[in-house]
């Protein structure tokens, strides 16, 4: 998905082919053009993007439209990385408060 966002450039409706779209995937995370068919199938499915695979001079090409959905994912991973970081706060807090109160109660009982 940041691939797709990056190739958009703040652009709802765009082109990308095949290998615009890998050279922004990190090395290991590169896929083959079926496997990417797949991924952009699944982002379509659940509605950050619509896109339809077409030949372009002979080129496999994608024309992709980014939804309200795609083009609000950084906004919805910088939010979940925020709640997960609560989370741990809490759990941790909530483990001192925990220690904190057997020592208490271990002193006040010994």
């Amino acid at each position: 998905m940041r691939a797709l966002l990056t190739l958009s450039a703040g652009k709802e409706r765009f082109l990308a082919s095949p290998k615009e779209i890998a050279a922004l995937m990190p090395p290991k995370k590169t896929p083959a053009e079926e496997e990417l068919e797949k991924e952009l199938a699944a982002l379509a499915e659940n509605g950050y993007v619509d896109y339809v695979a077409t030949d372009r001079k002979g080129e496999r090409t994608y024309v992709l439209e980014l939804s309200r959905k795609g083009a609000d994912y950084f906004r919805e991973e910088r939010d979940s990385r925020r709640r997960f970081a609560l989370r741990i706060a809490v759990a941790a807090l909530c483990g001192a408060a925990s220690a904190l109160a057997g020592f208490l109660l271990k002193l006040l009982f010994s």
